[in-house]
């Protein structure tokens, strides 16, 4: 059997049944790391794993194998076999890639947590913040990202001075934990749990701050 072809059909019929790496393995009794290695043409599946897979993706073992004999003796010469095979892979892998992004995209955006990314002090500006900033606090995203002060402009002038502190003195080698009230759009003040770690590139230089914010559920008062 030809392991590599073998790999492209079934991770092209798990794709188009809509199913992930994780949920064939789980249908199919394999591990998903094992599965993994099918799709990539790594490992060479036995009888028994190919009557597994078949079940998993709701065919017979013969259908399945005759959709491999049918890749193996396409009416293409074998240099063209072996290119088609390699864009055939690049597309499935990709589909799968942006798939996944899709839906922790979907994640981030949905739970009531914050999640952004910063420049390094001083200069502090904000290059991402999830969209669902508008359920917690009530501000439009575009509108946040737009003003460079807006997030420091809205932190309470008491607990100011002591983030500022310790935004100054943030290191790599530690996750800085923070609470501060913070004004949010229908007037309120909320008090949010706020999570950053600073990034830094090869060299050791700070790159960006990243990091979460949470409300703590309650609304406090000036």
């Amino acid at each position: 059997m030809h392991k590599s072809l073998f790999g492209v059909v079934i991770k092209k019929t798990r794709l188009d049944l809509g199913l992930t790496q994780e949920m064939l393995a789980s249908l199919s009794g394999l591990e998903r790391t094992f599965i993994s290695m099918l799709e990539r043409g790594v490992k060479q599946p036995s009888l028994k794993t190919v009557s597994s897979i078949a079940h998993a993706l709701q065919l017979k073992s013969y259908e399945l194998l005759h959709m491999v004999e049918q890749q193996i003796h396409a009416d293409n010469p074998q240099n063209q076999l072996s290119t088609d095979l390699e864009v055939e892979q690049r597309r499935l892998d990709a589909l799968e890639s942006e798939r996944e992004k899709s839906r922790i995209g979907e994640i981030v955006n949905t739970i009531p947590v914050i999640f952004f990314a910063r420049t390094p002090m001083p200069e502090y500006a904000m290059t991402f913040v999830s969209k669902n900033i508008s359920q917690l606090l009530g501000y439009d995203k575009d509108k946040f990202m737009a003003h460079s002060g807006f997030w420091h402009a809205h932190i309470h002038q008491d607990d100011l001075p002591k983030v500022m502190e310790r935004l100054q003195n943030i290191s790599a080698s530690d996750l800085l934990r923070h609470e501060y009230r913070f004004l949010t759009a229908s007037g309120a003040w909320l008090l949010v749990r706020e999570e950053l770690k600073l990034v830094v590139n090869e060299s050791g230089l700070a790159k960006e701050v990243i990091g979460s914010i949470v409300g703590v559920s309650r609304y406090v008062g000036e």
